[in-house]
């Protein structure tokens, strides 16, 4: 009879463990698109049998074991910190790019060309009032579409500042996220997979965001730290707040829960790329508190070479020339948004001739964008030069970002691959594994109806 005892309660064992295993390769099932979920593994271990002492053997359940594997969820998170990257740069300077016509026909480029082309026109004809007229619209034109230009920038600058404090705020929620997943798995006696996956969900999330460095440890609690590991985001339940900065120097400005600066830590995730856009990129064009920005460069020699040479010169009447343009003169960085035209230029004090000929100073403005004097050139190029230069600085900065996101996207989708490959859900495989364990179950169930059977037939032979 003892012997029937111990091979019913090593069925009953067998069954327990089996129904456990099922559980778990339902709970896989049930998560097989969860984000962040790994496969859970059920383990069974064999108990000790010795038939001269009565230790019947058989098999109970052991720990569950999760197939979650650090190195491909590292390579998950390092690619999704590009992508974010590339994302962020291609989408800002797309809207910039536009504003920087390559082939001459429009923007500021287009303007330009057409003022040129206007004193050319009026060069031939000097006395002609329409002439006259065309260059004033044109240069009215210029001023316009060099304003245009920088307040288009300018709303660029706001939306890309919108964008970095939205951006910050979500690292920071994210955070706070993975604080209170850390706090439910110190507080678990086992092993949670619902938990890990949220835990694993929130950092590929906070990854896609900024660059971080992630450490475990050995009670499964993540340790988050921004960009190369100098600032904590998340240190066991405490989650440290970042924030942003707008007012010094005009740029943008990382700061951790000190207020210590921390904008030179983060280099991918869209925060590194809006940063990069807005720090360098920007400045480059409308300038800042240490550089005036090529942009504005332009219309100043623009309005300073044009007005030279027409104050310089005289009317068809013999009279001084006025100036054509005016800016703030005061403000470096702000001559694009403040040029206008004079308000002493009209017809009449539009002055063509120089000291030799009567149309003298309106063909040196008709070559003033190629002309190769020092005095009407940027930094060694011509007006034209240096405008193109600018243009294809920003096309290209476009192109690479756009081929960066999409060879970041290529990356991301082989990384995910491999992690899943490792970790995620085989519905078929468990589909099998379902069967196999059910037929296990089922077969433990024959053997406890079997010894039940010879229990009751020994019972009534003794009665």
């Amino acid at each position: 009879m003892g012997g029937l005892f111990g091979a019913l309660n090593s069925s009953l064992d067998a069954m327990r463990s089996l129904e456990t295993a099922l559980n778990v390769s339902q709970n896989n099932v049930s998560n097989s698109s969860t984000p962040g979920y790994s496969a859970q593994v059920a383990t069974l271990e064999a108990l000790p049998f010795d038939g001269s002492s009565g230790v019947g053997g058989g098999v109970q359940s052991g720990p569950t074991q999760s197939t979650d594997n650090a190195y491909a969820d590292q390579a998950v998170r390092s690619q999704l910190s590009m992508q974010g990257n590339y994302s962020a740069q291609s989408t800002a300077l797309s809207s910039i790019q536009s504003l920087f016509d390559v082939t001459g026909q429009t923007g500021v480029i287009g303007a330009l060309n057409n003022l040129f082309q206007s004193f050319s026109a009026w060069s031939a004809t000097p006395t002609s009032t329409s002439a006259q007229q065309a260059v004033l619209a044109a240069a009215q034109t210029v001023a316009q579409s060099f304003q245009s230009t920088a307040n288009s920038l300018s709303q660029t600058t706001n939306q890309v500042d919108q964008q970095i404090s939205s951006t910050v705020q979500q690292i920071n929620s994210i955070a706070a996220d993975i604080a209170n997943d850390n706090a439910q798995i110190q507080q678990s006696t086992t092993p949670n997979a619902g938990v890990e996956a949220n835990l694993q969900a929130s950092l590929q999330s906070l990854s896609q965001l900024t660059d971080i460095t992630v450490t475990y440890a050995p009670n499964g609690t993540a340790t988050v730290l921004l960009g190369n590991g100098e600032s904590p985001l998340v240190m066991g339940t405490q989650a440290s707040a970042i924030s942003v900065n707008f007012s010094a120097n005009n740029d943008a400005q990382l700061q951790d829960a000190s207020g210590n600066v921390i904008t030179d830590q983060v280099s991918q995730g869209s925060l590194g790329g809006l940063l990069a856009v807005r720090n360098s990129i920007l400045p480059s064009l409308q300038g800042d508190g240490s550089q005036q920005g090529a942009l504005n460069q332009l219309a100043q020699q623009v309005a300073d070479r044009v007005n030279a040479i027409l104050t310089s010169a005289q009317t068809p009447g013999g009279a001084a020339g006025n100036a054509m343009f005016d800016y703030n003169a005061s403000n470096p960085t702000a001559v694009a948004h403040t040029l206008t035209l004079d308000p002493g230029i009209s017809m009449s004090t539009l002055a063509p001739a120089n000291a030799t000929t009567s149309n003298g100073a309106a063909l040196e403005l008709s070559n003033l964008g190629n002309s190769t004097n020092p005095a009407d050139q940027i930094n060694g190029q011509t007006i034209v030069q240096f405008y193109s230069a600018m243009a294809t600085q920003v096309g290209q900065q476009t192109s690479s970002a756009q081929t960066n996101q999409t060879l970041a996207t290529t990356l991301l989708t082989q990384a995910q691959a491999v992690q899943t490959q490792i970790s995620g859900v085989n519905l078929d495989s468990e589909a099998v594994q379902v069967m196999e364990l059910q037929k296990g179950y089922d077969a433990a169930g024959k053997m406890v109806s079997v010894i039940d059977s010879l229990t009751s037939m020994l019972i009534n032979m003794v009665t």
